[in-house]
């Protein structure tokens, strides 16, 4: 069942239920850092000056999507690369999806060429997710980390706007 939410950019009371999400979501099957933060104002540090989205009804935040340029550089200015994370309460109930469509639909206003994401490939749930969604595997990275002793492929995968 889709859930109806709000997406839009997020405010200062987001970001306690922002941080739930983040120190609850990441294993070492979706990210090769373990993600943790001890409070609110730490998390806050690692944010600053990002842009992000998030997923929203009347009582909590449900996911995120957190977009960036790839690099600094001029010729990165029509892509975005992003990070996104749905609370585990909340996965299964199409936050992915809007979230996704939101940011499809801000790329086409902001003049964005390319959405791209990386994903590692124990993950298989979102690699599923990303190709039903319009997403191309665009390279492979074989064994690019060791986690746990054993080596790990990650995958780039983009959607093109235009």
């Amino acid at each position: 069942m889709k859930k109806q939410l709000t997406i839009r950019v997020m405010e200062e009371h987001d970001l306690p239920g922002l941080l739930e999400i983040e120190n609850t979501i990441w294993t070492n099957q979706n990210s090769p850092v373990f993600h943790h933060y001890e409070s609110v104002d730490a998390y806050k540090e690692k944010i600053n000056g990002r842009i992000i989205f998030v997923a929203v009804d009347a009582d909590q935040v449900h996911g995120f999507i957190d977009i960036h340029h790839p690099t600094p550089l001029a010729a990165h200015k029509k892509q975005w690369m992003f990070g996104i994370g749905v609370h585990p309460n909340s996965q299964s109930l199409g936050v992915g999806r809007q979230l996704l469509d939101y940011v499809k639909e801000a790329a086409v206003k902001a003049g964005i060429h390319k959405i791209s994401l990386r994903v590692m490939g124990p993950n298989i749930k979102a690699i599923q997710f990303y190709r039903r969604n319009g997403f191309i595997q665009e390279a492979l990275f074989k064994d690019e980390f060791l986690i746990n002793g054993l080596f790990c492929d990650d995958y780039q995968f983009a959607y093109f706007v235009d």
